[in-house]
């Protein structure tokens, strides 16, 4: 990770696969990806969360492109009494917050399911 606080998705170039990492946890996308389908959508207000778009590393020209029908993932995180971090879609969130958007799609993922899509990090060690 580069020494930047602002912490971002990227692509794993050696499997195609994709990560978020914020602080000293990554996850793995495309596995929270898959959980989601089989859980609930809810409706978030995205206001709480504009604050922490600035820590979030974002690509300008892809926040115009954002399918804001797509549901954002959250994770509850264990180690932090259960508080909740976004995962995927910090780029619709971006959006939102440009087209006025009031509410979000999003899924949210339990503790355990959380655990299980964490590459490292907490108690999650590589």
């Amino acid at each position: 990770m580069s020494s930047e606080k602002r912490h971002t998705a990227h692509s794993n170039a050696d499997d195609g696969g994709e990560y978020f990492q914020f602080l000293a946890f990554r996850w793995d996308v495309a596995k929270a990806q898959q959980i989601a389908r089989t859980l609930p959508v809810r409706r978030l207000d995205p206001q709480p969360w504009y604050r922490l778009l600035s820590a979030v590393r974002l690509d300008e020209d892809h926040i115009a492109h954002a399918d804001l029908e797509r549901p954002l993932i959250l994770v509850r995180i264990r180690e932090v009494g259960g508080t909740a971090l976004i995962i995927d879609g910090w780029h619709r969130l971006a959006r939102a917050r440009r087209d006025g958007v009031a509410d979000l799609s999003a899924i949210l993922l339990d503790e355990d399911q959380e655990f299980e899509v964490r590459i490292f990090g907490g108690e999650k060690s590589l």
